[in-house]
């Protein structure tokens, strides 16, 4: 499998928490409504991981215990520390972990809007209706990684540019979610020897040793999916920037899982994760 890095520029805010999961589901959903078959046995082999994305030359500070920071902070700094949740690849890689820092490059904010009878092209007959959303203002380029079979690489280009296009996420069709893509050359991350690695999104840990928060993915279905129970079972995972020891070289963890509520329903999900190898001081 082939890595692919890719360079965001937000246009529009974004409605959606910008995890790999979530944008792997809308590749997925492309792919189905143009009538492709690229994931019909994901389940079975994998070709494809996308990480989160991330601020430009950023990833997630390692979920490490304080003791791997008291270096560089002392016990009453530990507030300090926990605000600061991102670090350069580079720092990452090479165990800098004092160079941790706290990157502002997004602001969430609650909008509210009206609901609008499309028949009408008015309010309800009880009038003022309100509803709210999050939005995710992004106020510098982000980037995120896939992990790709080389056979379908160019088509996996391809539904990612659509995805910047035509938007990711709620509220699409109002103009949200929409990016500028720029495929770069995959220098960002050097092949150095470790036992620990980096995870870039949500995944299902298994038979490794690591540290991690844990994370609740409680998913929805779409299209004409959506009537009659959206909701798909809950799947409890390992958020973004776990920490895992391996032995062995590994490019990803993970595994792929259905989260389906009944037969009638099928779904699957993307439990893999793309992992970067970095030296950890002090172990």
């Amino acid at each position: 499998m082939e890595l692919l890095v890719f360079k965001i520029k937000p246009l529009t805010p974004f409605c959606f928490d910008l995890r790999g999961d979530s944008i792997f589901s809308h590749i997925v959903a492309y792919d189905y409504l143009e009538g492709g078959n690229l994931f019909d046995n994901y389940l079975e082999k994998v070709n494809l991981i996308v990480s989160d994305m991330m601020p430009f030359k950023y990833v997630y500070k390692p979920t490490l215990p304080f003791r791997f920071f008291k270096h560089c902070v002392n016990e009453e700094d530990k507030k300090k520390l926990k605000k600061k949740n991102w670090i350069n690849i580079k720092d990452l890689q090479y165990g800098n972990l004092c160079k941790v820092e706290d990157v502002n490059f997004k602001h969430k904010q609650i909008v509210v809007r009206n609901s609008i009878n499309r028949l009408s092209f008015s309010t309800d007959d009880e009038g003022f209706s309100p509803y709210s959303n999050e939005e995710i203002s992004v106020n510098r380029n982000l980037w995120m990684f896939c992990l790709v079979d080389k056979n379908i690489k160019d088509k996996v280009i391809e539904l990612v540019k659509k995805l910047g296009k035509y938007g990711i996420g709620k509220d699409v069709s109002i103009g949200k979610g929409k990016f500028e893509v720029e495929v770069l050359e995959n220098d960002f991350i050097e092949d150095i020897k470790s036992n620990y690695y980096l995870t870039l999104s949500p995944a299902i840990i298994d038979g490794y040793e690591s540290y991690y928060l844990p994370f609740v993915r409680f998913g929805k279905y779409g299209l004409d999916r959506a009537f009659k129970n959206p909701f798909k079972k809950p799947v409890l995972l390992a958020d973004s920037g776990a920490v895992i020891k391996s032995n062995k070289k590994i490019k990803f963890i993970g595994k792929a899982i259905t989260n389906n509520q009944s037969e009638d329903k099928k779904s699957f999900f993307q439990g893999y994760s793309i992992v970067i190898p970095f030296k950890l001081k002090d172990e």
